[in-house]
Order: structure tokens, then C-alpha cells, then sequence
């Protein structure tokens, strides 16, 4: 089967001549600018680029310096009759060039180059796959130390289901105990599902999960009602403002999961600040419903910034496992919405999720 190449070149003679003399050999794609073969390459996964340098609008050095940052394993050949020691330069430091090929080419050298090329790129896609192997080999060794601290928490909560079933069975009477009973049993549910979450991480794919309509001002709620009882959270210092009352597609124990993590984290962001607040906010813009959890703490520098998404990165020590926000994303993302972040070093940090609204029933 014949391997696909991409050349670029803006003299039709030259196309013309390279169809020619490789057609046999591989299915050519042809482009006579930079635009064009990028436009291309958006719909076509081409292992090996071969481009002139001179090109008018976009040199064949300028357009592998954006090819390399969106396409790292696509291998890129350069053609130039032109003897330029600082374009040869550029071509090996801004655009990792594969290979530097003067003009005119003879087809048993130029055939030799692209033959390494294909197998430089098929090295580069094998070596990427391995890399990934050791991720998640390294995902699976963290995970086990992640599921013993949570099993080790979950047996703290365990304890107290006797005291929370003689609650229920002998204080009907106590609407306070009855509601303490049943956050507990909530707090233990919720706590349950992180472990299944934090087992899951290791799969390349997030499972499926049941959604349905939610109001969200009530998944807000109840998990700040939750709140209460986390002593790691400053509970007095946690401000929430519903300006609207939007209703999503999604599943509460995951939402809830989310806003959780980043309350936690904005938290700790603000251990210590006397005037220390956290910010929940639930708006709406248009079509989608808005959800931002904003701290006035100790914000991120940007090498910290850089690495927000990283699985298992924290800045937290043993604190935290680095799950949390990697999983969030991951979990906003399964509910077609997204995630982004703000933050100035010293002045605070601010998460904001977006989810689709479902549109009234009456409407």
C-alpha cells in the first residue's frame, strides 16, 4: 500500500516534475502554498512534507515551524537552490527539519531520503506509544497509593453508620438528627463514588455515566449544605450567589464531584489569609450555564499555571494525589461542556465551567 506525501511547492513545473518522478512510489498530495498544505493536513494524516523554501506569503521554514507544533511526528524535507547557511539554520532550529535537499535533486538520492523519512516518522509514532505505556504505568502506581489514603478515609466514615442507623430507627421525633443522618449517608455515597472515579482513572476512556436534567442552583446546594461538615473546608469563608437557576443534562454525583475539587483547592489557596473568601457563583450566558468558583489567595505563578491539566501534578505535597483537576476537565468534557481558569500570582485564582442549558419545558 502505497504511503501518503505531502509537496509543496508554488511552480507548477516543479509539481508537475515531482508527481513524475514519485507517483509510483507513493500517493502524492500536492499544495503551491503554506495555507494550502496546512488547510490539507487537516484532512489528511500525512506521515512525510516535502516543500520548497522560497514560497511567496509563507517560507517552507515558516511553515514547518507551525507544522512541528501541531504535527510533531510529521517528518519535513526541505528543497532550495539557493545556498543559504541562516535559512539552513532556520530550518533546523525553528522547524526540525528532517532533512536539507539542494535543488535539482536527483531521484535515487531524494527517493533515499524519503524512505527515512517514512521510517523516522513510524519510529517517532512507536516511541510515542511507548511513552504513553509508561504514563499509565506510572498512573497505575500512583493510583494505588491515591485508593489507599481514600479506602483509609472511607473506614473513618463506615464507623458511624451504626450511630447513623440508630439516628434514623430512634430519633423520628428530631428533624435535626434525621437531617444529620441523611448527609451522612450522602457525604458516604459521595465518597464512595470518588473511589470508583479514582479507579477509573486508569482507562484511557471515561466510562459512561447516567445523566439527566438537573437543576444546578439545587446541585449547588446541596453540596454547600455538604460543606458544613468538611473541616477542610473554611465553611464561613465560602460565598455562594445564584443569579439564575439554569437546568443542565448531567449527573449530580459527578457535577458535585467537580465543584467539590475546586472548592477544596481554592480553600487551601486561601489557608491562612485573614480576609480569605471563596467565591460560587451560578450564571448563565446565552445557551449555557456558568459555574465559577473564585479565591482571592495566593494565585499561580505561570510555571504552575503551565501544568494546571498535568495528571498527578500538585503543589499541594501529601495533600493531594495531582487527580483532581485532570479529572474534572475530563469529567466537564463527558458533559459537553468546558473548563478554564484565571489566575494572578498574590491576587487569587478563578475556575469557570461552562455546560450546555436545556431549554425550559414550556418553551
Amino acid at each position: 500500500m502505497k504511503r501518503d506525501l505531502l509537496y509543496v511547492d508554488d511552480e507548477s513545473d516543479n509539481v508537475v516534475v515531482f508527481e513524475a518522478a514519485f507517483e509510483d512510489d507513493f500517493r502524492v498530495f500536492t499544495a503551491s502554498s503554506g495555507r494550502e498544505a496546512l488547510e490539507i493536513l487537516e484532512q489528511h494524516p500525512i506521515p512525510v512534507v516535502v516543500s520548497d523554501q522560497r514560497m511567496p506569503e509563507m517560507t517552507g521554514v515558516e511553515m514547518f515551524a507551525i507544522m512541528r507544533r501541531r504535527y510533531p511526528h510529521i517528518q519535513r524535507i526541505i528543497l532550495t537552490g539557493y545556498t543559504d547557511p541562516d535559512g539552513m539554520i532556520d530550518a533546523v532550529n525553528q522547524g526540525q527539519v528532517f532533512h536539507f535537499v539542494k535543488k535539482p535533486w536527483e531521484r535515487p538520492f531524494l527517493h533515499s531520503v524519503l524512505i527515512r523519512a517514512f521510517q523516522a516518522h513510524d519510529l517517532a509514532v512507536t516511541n510515542s506509544a511507548l511513552t504513553d505505556q509508561l504514563i499509565l504505568s506510572d498512573r497505575l502506581a500512583l493510583l494505588g497509593q491515591a485508593t489507599a489514603r481514600l479506602a483509609h478515609e472511607m473506614g473513618n466514615h463506615l464507623c458511624l453508620l451504626p450511630l447513623v442507623e440508630y439516628v434514623e430507627d430512634n430519633c423520628g421525633n428530631n428533624p435535626d438528627l434525621l437531617s444529620l443522618a441523611r448527609l451522612s449517608r450522602e457525604s458516604l455515597q459521595r465518597l464512595t463514588d470518588m473511589v470508583h472515579e479514582v479507579k477509573s482513572f486508569s482507562h484511557v476512556q471515561q466510562q459512561d455515566f447516567v445523566k439527566q436534567p438537573l437543576p444546578l442552583a439545587e446541585v449547588v446546594h446541596e453540596l454547600v449544605s455538604f460543606l458544613r461538615f468538611d473541616k477542610t473546608v473554611p465553611f464561613r469563608q465560602v460565598f455562594v450567589e445564584i443569579k439564575v437557576e439554569p437546568t443542565v443534562l448531567g449527573n449530580k454525583v459527578k457535577l458535585q464531584q467537580i465543584l467539590l475539587n475546586l472548592i477544596k483547592n481554592a480553600a487551601h489557596a486561601i489557608r491562612g489569609k485573614i480576609d480569605g473568601r471563596v467565591d460560587v457563583t451560578l450564571a448563565a450566558d446565552g445557551s449555557e450555564a456558568l459555574i465559577r468558583v473564585a479565591d482571592n489567595g495566593c494565585g499561580m505563578p505561570p510555571e504552575v499555571q503551565a501544568r494546571v491539566w498535568e495528571p498527578f501534578f500538585t503543589t499541594k505535597g501529601e495533600e493531594g494525589t495531582g487527580l483532581g483537576l485532570d479529572v474534572c476537565r475530563r469529567l466537564i468534557e463527558a458533559h459537553a461542556g468546558r473548563i478554564t481558569f484565571e489566575s494572578t500570582p498574590q491576587s487569587g485564582t478563578v475556575f469557570e465551567m461552562r455546560l450546555p442549558r436545556l431549554a425550559p419545558a414550556n418553551a
